[in-house]
C-alpha cells in the first residue's frame, strides 16, 4: 500500500510539474505573439519571402546550370556543421524553481528533462536530414565534390549526419551537468572542433575512414567526460539559458517593437550621439537637444538602424530593379513609423516641471523626426540606385521625391499629432 500511495503521490507531482512547464510555455508564446503582428506590419515578413523567393529560385537555377567553380564542398560542409552544432533546450525554469521545484528534482529529471532532451535529438536529427535532402543534388552534381558522392550512398551519409546531430545533443546535455567550469568550456571547444572536422570527414573524405575517426573522436571525448563530476540536475545553467534565450527574443523583437522592459539602459553610441553635440549650446535647443540625445541613445533608433542596415544589405544584394524598389519603399515607410516612437517620449511625469519653454517640444520632435527621415530617405536611396545604374529617372526620381514628401511632410506631422494625442 505505501508503494501504491507513493507512486500515486509521485504521478500527481510529475504531472503538476508538466502542467507547469505548459502553462509557463503558453505564456511565453502569449507574450510573444502580442508582438509579433508588428514584426509582420513591419514588412520584415515580406523581406523573408522575399529572401526565400531569391534563394529557391537560385536553387533551381544552380541546378539546372551548375557552375564548374560552385563550391559545394564548403557550402555544405558549413550548413550541416552549424546545423549539428545547434542545440537549444528551453526547459522553462524560473530563479524560483531553485526552492519550490527543487524537493521534486529526481522527478523533474526522469519525467520533464530527460524526454525533452530525446525530443532535441529527434528535432536535431530531422533538421540535418531535411537540409541534407536538400543538399544532396547539389552534392552530386557540383564537380568538387561529384567524385565524393560516387563513392558513398547518400542514405548511409544521412544517417552519419544525422547521428552527428544526436551526438551534438547528448554531448550538450552532458555539458550542461559539469560541475567544472574549466572543463566544460574545454569539451565544449573540442565538441566544436569534432563536429566540424567530422561533418567535412563525412562529406569529402573516404566514408570509411570517415566512420572510423566520428566513432574515434566520440568515444575520446565521452571517456574525457566521465573525469569531470556532474549535478544530477544544473539547475542555475538551465536557469540561466532560459534567461538568455528570452532576451534573444525580446532583442529580435526589438528590432521592431520598442518593448518595455526593466533592463532598459541607454546606450552609448558614440559613433553616432557626437552629432547633436554639434548643436549650438543655447536655451533655444533645449528641447532639440534632449529628443536628439533620446532618440538616439534609445532603442527605437537601435530598432530603426539594425533594419536599415538588413535592408540596405537586400538592396545590394538582390539583384532586380523591381525588388530594390519594394525593398526600398518597406525600408522608408517602416523607418518612418519606427521614427514616429519619438512622440511618445517624455522626461518627467508632467512635462511641465522641466524649466523650459513648453511650446518648442511639438517644433523640436517635429524637426529632429523630418531631419532623422530624410537622412534616411536619402541614404536608402543611394543604396538602391546606384547597384542599378545607369537607373531610370523617371522611376527613381519619383520614388525619391515621394519618399521626401513622406519623410519631410507627412512624417513630422504624424509625429506630432502622436505628440499631441498623447498629452491630451
Amino acid at each position: 500500500m505505501d508503494a501504491e500511495r507513493k507512486a500515486t503521490v509521485g504521478g500527481g507531482r510529475l504531472e503538476e510539474l508538466r502542467r507547469l512547464r505548459a502553462s509557463r510555455a503558453q505564456a511565453f508564446r502569449r507574450e510573444i505573439a502580442a508582438h509579433s503582428r508588428y514584426v509582420f506590419q513591419s514588412g520584415f515578413g515580406l523581406v523573408v519571402s522575399a529572401l526565400g523567393i531569391t534563394l529557391v529560385m537560385g536553387y533551381i537555377r544552380t541546378l539546372k546550370d551548375m557552375p564548374a567553380d560552385w563550391p559545394a564542398d564548403l557550402v555544405g560542409w558549413i550548413v550541416l556543421a552549424l546545423l549539428c552544432l545547434y542545440t537549444p533546450l528551453r526547459t522553462y525554469l524560473q530563479p524560483s524553481d531553485t526552492v519550490f521545484v527543487l524537493p521534486l528534482e529526481e522527478g523533474m529529471l526522469s519525467g520533464i528533462l530527460r524526454p525533452l532532451v530525446r525530443r532535441a535529438m529527434l528535432m536535431s536529427a530531422v533538421r540535418v536530414l531535411v537540409a541534407f535532402g536538400s543538399f544532396v543534388p547539389l552534392y552530386q552534381l557540383a564537380p568538387i565534390t561529384e567524385g565524393a558522392a560516387d563513392s558513398r550512398s547518400p542514405w548511409a551519409l544521412a544517417l552519419a549526419l544525422a547521428g552527428a546531430a544526436v551526438w551534438n545533443v547528448h554531448a550538450a546535455w552532458t555539458e550542461r551537468r559539469m560541475a567544472d567550469t574549466a572543463w566544460r568550456i574545454g569539451l565544449l571547444l573540442m565538441r566544436w572542433i569534432a563536429s566540424v572536422a567530422i561533418v567535412a570527414a563525412l562529406l569529402l573524405k573516404s566514408f570509411g575512414l570517415a566512420l572510423g575517426f566520428t566513432a574515434l573522436i566520440v568515444a575520446v571525448w565521452y571517456l574525457l567526460s566521465r573525469l569531470v563530476p556532474k549535478h544530477t540536475l544544473p539547475w542555475d545553467r538551465l536557469i540561466a539559458e532560459e534567461g538568455a534565450a528570452r532576451r534573444r527574443w525580446n532583442r529580435f523583437l526589438g528590432w521592431f517593437v520598442d518593448l518595455p522592459t526593466e533592463f532598459a539602459r541607454p546606450a552609448r553610441r558614440r559613433w553616432i550621439a557626437w552629432t547633436v553635440d554639434r548643436l549650438a549650446w543655447k536655451r533655444g535647443n533645449a528641447w532639440r537637444y534632449l529628443y536628439a540625445k533620446t532618440m538616439l541613445r534609445s532603442e527605437t533608433f537601435g530598432a530603426l538602424w539594425r533594419w536599415s542596415v538588413l535592408l540596405m544589405l537586400v538592396l545590394l544584394f538582390s539583384g532586380h530593379p523591381i525588388v530594390d524598389l519594394i525593398a526600398f519603399v518597406i525600408a522608408v515607410l517602416v523607418g518612418g513609423l519606427q521614427i514616429t516612437e519619438l512622440g511618445r517620449v517624455r522626461f518627467a511625469e508632467n512635462a511641465s516641471v522641466v524649466p523650459l519653454a513648453q511650446d518648442e517640444r511639438g517644433r523640436s520632435i517635429a524637426s529632429i523626426a523630418r531631419i532623422g527621415g530624410v537622412l534616411l530617405v536619402a541614404l536608402l536611396w543611394l543604396v538602391a540606385s546606384l547597384p542599378n545604374w545607369p537607373f531610370s529617372p523617371v522611376l527613381w526620381g519619383a520614388a525619391l521625391i515621394a519618399a521626401l514628401f513622406w519623410a519631410g511632410w507627412l512624417l513630422p506631422r504624424r509625429v506630432t499629432k502622436s505628440f499631441d494625442a498623447d498629452e491630451d
